[in-house]
Parts: C-alpha cells; structure tokens; sequence
C-alpha cells in the first residue's frame, strides 16, 4: 500500500482548558500525518481515502486535548510533540498506521491577554523551569565579602543597550557600601549607600542557605535568545584566606535572559539589595553626561535624530501579553520592545514618546499608582519591572 500524506486541520477551533489554570480556550490545530496503513474497506481509496483519514485526524484533536497529560500545557513548550505522540495513539486504536506532525496549535485571535492572565506563569515555568537548589549541598568558603546583580540589554540599534548593576561590599575598614550604577542613554549614573550591618547579613544568609556557591558551578541551559534581549548574572566574592585559598574568590552564576530561568532567586537577590539600598545612608550620587549614543555625530545622526529613533507606540509585550507598555522594556516581565511593535498610537492621531531621560533617582517623584526605579530614577512605573532600564521593582 502507497503512503498516504494527508494534511489536516481544525474546521472550527477546539475548546480546551489548561490544567490548574480558570478558564475556558479555543484553539486552531494544523498538520499532516503520513499514513502507512489502514483499513480500505472503512475508508475507501485514493481521494475517498484521503478525506476520510483527514475527517478522522481532526476529529479526534478534541479528545486529544481533553486527555492532555498531567504537568503538561496545550501552549506550552513540547506542545506539537504531545500532541503528535495523542494522535498517533488514537490513529493506532483505529487501526490507522500513522506518523503525525502537528504544524501549529494557535489561541484563536483575541484570547492571548485572557489566556496569559490566567496561565501565564505557568506557561513561563513552561518554556523555562525555575532552577531549584533544594539538594544542593554546602561548598567550603570564608566569608561573603562582595554580591553583586548585574543587567545588560542588547539592542540591536545603535546606542540601544545599557546595563545597571547592584553591588554590595564588606570592606576591610568595617564599612558595608552598596553600589549602585547605570550606564546608557548618554549618561552614566553612580550611587554609593552606606548599609546597616544587620541588613547586609540578610544577603549571606540568603546565599548560604541557597547554595549559591555551589549552584554557580552547576551546568544549566538557559534560552537563547538572538534579538534583542537582557541578560544577567549574579557575582559573590568569598574571603578564602583563611582556608588557605584566595582573599577574593569569586563564584558567578550566568542567569541567561533576565527573570527566566533562575527568576525567583534572582527576584530574591534584587529584593534583598532594595532593601539595603532603601534602608542606607546615600553618601554619593554623582552623574556624568556622555553626550548620547549619537552626540558625536553632527546634522541629522545628532541626539535629535536618536529621540526620533526612540519614538515607540504604546505596544503589548509579545512574552508575557502585557498590555499598555510604552517603554524600551516590559514592565511585566521586562522582555524589550520588539522591533516591529505596532503603531497602536496613530489611530489616536499620533506615537507615543518614549519615557523622558531620568532624573537621578534621589530627586525623582513617583507619579500617582506608579513608582520610581532605584536603579535609573525613571517614575511612573507601572509594572514589576522598570520601562527604562529593565531593573526588577
């Protein structure tokens, strides 16, 4: 018998609900399914043959999704895979010999900002599991001397990245200084606090109780991202002399992507570096002005150009499904502006500008419902991740 290729999809989109999530959804399904045997007497030959095997696929996809396995999500990562694997079986049953591809599972339009309401977390454990350091065991230093949280965004226009970083260090004159710096846009910030002593022990005991140091040299993938995007890592500097190693032993843990992979410790570390920032004696805020990405460059390439190049529409964040993002980054998940972000704003006769430059944060007042990030002082944040820099609330 001749191989059959057969293409499919959904006449009309399929109800299903994903588990642990509110709500009801509807998809569309496509694929093909290349089929090596079945029965000719129930399904006729060659074009007859062809419409009944297609009739048969899609009608099984709605039990298909009905019977979607435990820990798994229909839009989640490996979903074509499930799928796949659920078809073959029931084709199987039918007595239908088959190897099926599915092409795409896709919400129908306007289901995306439900959907993320209500699955949206689940969907990000999904696509990137949070790194668990249960099990870890204890890996022999001195003390903590230095922890730092360090961001880097990569823009693919020119001028486009920036980086901010959070630093704490135990000097050797009894002093606990928490740095705080942001570099882009055409200018340079830097912040120095003096912490209290009882705050700044919160980070080593955050680090050893989640083995921090031995999570660090632990080989774990994180996604790759090829366009623009922002990456972090976490640096703590040991005092190993005292066991006969370094005096500044240093141990980083490469976190990929921002808020992905290891998203909870990396919330927990910035939470704790707030807390030191906010409850410290600033004893230095200086700013320096580089000019802009585009200020040495004269006529139209000159810092007006670089606002024009700036100007962004109000845009939904196509990671998360926020809605409402005006910024170069999500302020829910901190994901950046995609390039091709639509112009929602020219139905309302013009673009949105672009957050103004920041002021220093010591001076910036948080707007009504909204706050101000004590990385880059941009105010009127309204979401867990700040519109300008990409710095976690």
């Amino acid at each position: 018998m001749a191989e059959l290729l057969i293409k499919f999809g959904t006449p009309a989109p399929v109800p299903f609900r994903e588990h642990g999530c509110d709500g009801d959804f509807t998809a569309r399904v496509t694929g093909s399914a290349a089929v090596s045997a079945y029965d000719a007497a129930r399904c006729g030959e060659g074009e007859a043959a062809e419409r009944s095997l297609r009739e048969t696929v899609a009608g099984m996809i709605p039990d298909c999704l009905a019977r979607w396995p435990e820990g798994k999500l229909v839009m989640g990562s490996g979903n074509r895979e499930v799928l796949n694997a659920l078809l073959e079986t029931a084709l199987a049953d039918a007595g239908v010999t088959a190897k099926v591809e599915v092409r795409s599972i896709d919400l129908i339009e306007g289901q995306m900002d439900a959907y993320m309401k209500a699955c949206g977390e689940a969907l990000r454990e999904s696509l990137s599991p949070q790194v668990k350091t249960d099990g870890l065991g204890d890996e022999a230093h001195g003390p903590l001397i230095g922890l730092s949280y360090d961001r880097s965004t990569h823009g693919m226009m020119m001028g486009s990245s920036s980086s901010s970083g959070d630093r704490l260090d135990w000097n050797r004159d009894g002093s606990i200084i928490l740095t705080s710096t942001y570099s882009g846009g055409g200018r340079n910030t830097r912040l120095e606090y003096r912490v209290r002593p009882e705050i700044a022990q919160k980070a080593r005991d955050y680090v050893a109780k989640k083995h921090l140091a031995a999570l660090s040299k632990e080989k774990i993938p994180t996604p790759q991202v090829y366009d623009n995007f922002t990456s972090s890592s976490i640096v703590m500097t040991f005092d190993d002399s005292a066991l006969g190693g370094s005096a500044f032993e240093t141990c980083a843990i490469q976190c990929g992507p921002a808020g992905m992979t290891f998203r909870t410790i990396e919330d927990e570390v910035c939470a704790i570096l707030k807390e030191c920032r906010e409850t410290g004696e600033c004893v230095l805020n200086e700013e320096k002005d580089t000019g802009g990405a585009f200020g040495g460059f004269p006529g139209p390439m000159g810092a007006g150009m670089l606002a024009d190049l700036m100007t962004a529409a109000v845009w939904s964040c196509p990671q998360c499904g926020r809605a409402g993002n005006t910024g170069a980054f999500c302020m829910g998940c901190a994901s950046p502006r995609p390039a091709d972000a639509e112009d929602a704003a020219d139905a309302a006769g013009g673009a949105t500008a672009p957050p103004p430059a920041p002021a220093k944060p010591a001076e910036a007042a948080a707007e009504p419902g909204g706050w101000t990030c004590s990385s880059c002082g941009h105010s009127g944040n309204g979401g867990r991740f700040c519109a300008w820099c990409g710095q976690p609330r």
